[in-house]
Parts: C-alpha cells; sequence; structure tokens
C-alpha cells in the first residue's frame, strides 16, 4: 500500500474522529459506544477502497490504518478542543452549572459537585488530560471501525 495515500486516508479519517469528538453537540454521538471516533477509522478504509485498492486489507494493515489514524485524531481532537475552547470556553463545565442553576431544588450532593465546578481549576482548557485520553481511546475505536468496515467489504463483496 503507497504511504502517501495510507497517511491522507489517516488524516481524513482523524479529522472526522476529532471532529465528531469535539464539536458541542456533534459529540454526542459518541455516547454509542464512541460511535464518532470510530467513523474515522470506517472513512479511512472506504477512502482507500475508493482510490483503487479492491482487495481485502490485511490485518497488519488494518491495524496500521486504525493507529495512524487514531493517533492524527488524537492529535486534532486536542487542536479542536483548544478552538472550541478559546471560542465559547469551557462549554460543558458551563452547560452542567447552568442546569444546577435552573433545578427547582438542588440535592445537597449536587450543591457540592457546583462548588467545585466553580473552581478555577475547572475553568481552564484541561488540554494534557484531552490529549492522554485522546492518544488512549482514539487508535482503539478507530482501529475498530476500520477492523468492522474491512470485515463489512469483505462478507459484502461475497454474497
Amino acid at each position: 500500500m503507497d504511504s502517501r495515500l495510507l497517511y491522507r486516508a489517516a488524516i481524513l479519517g482523524g479529522a472526522v474522529s476529532a471532529l465528531t469528538d469535539a464539536v458541542p453537540l456533534l459529540n454526542i454521538v459518541n455516547c454509542l459506544c464512541c460511535l464518532g471516533i470510530a467513523s474515522g477509522g470506517i472513512v479511512a478504509v472506504l477512502y482507500l477502497r475508493s482510490q483503487g485498492i479492491n482487495r481485502p486489507f490485511t490485518m497488519p494493515e488494518i491495524f496500521r490504518i486504525g493507529l495512524l489514524t487514531g493517533i492524527f485524531g488524537a492529535f486534532g481532537a486536542f487542536l479542536f478542543h483548544y478552538l472550541v475552547f478559546q471560542m465559547v470556553g469551557n462549554w460543558q463545565i458551563q452547560w452542567i452549572t447552568n442546569m444546577i442553576d435552573h433545578m427547582a431544588e438542588v440535592p445537597p450532593m449536587w450543591e457540592d459537585i457546583y462548588e467545585k465546578l466553580q473552581s478555577p481549576e475547572f475553568q481552564g482548557f484541561a488540554g494534557w488530560s484531552i490529549l492522554i485520553r485522546s492518544l488512549i481511546i482514539f487508535p482503539v475505536f478507530t482501529y475498530g471501525g476500520a477492523l468492522l468496515t474491512n470485515q463489512w467489504l469483505i462478507k459484502r463483496n461475497r454474497g
């Protein structure tokens, strides 16, 4: 497989994964077993197939596709999270505190949570934790998406 083609597919798939992780409200799709992140692996495999590779990928190839897509996606997610933070602030914390503010009666445990969320440590950008989390999660799920797509294409071509 041509390395340039592999990198293009991984960057495209990584961008899809990163956007579905970082864009507010779009990231809700990740509640379904990280489906948005896995979609990066799906996009990478489909892109490679659209570029004329009409054979099934081997397991080492799928591993490389998934791993590279996940790494590009992790760094892209870090960048997109940072850009979203710069534009709207820590929207997740703002959403939770807004929800608590509009509750008729706040349970005692939530009062403690509310106070902690107001502290400066929760108001900043959680860059390192986002990057470390992404470098663990993204390769796993983009590999899963690439693997499932490859298997689906193999079965589709047989039947």
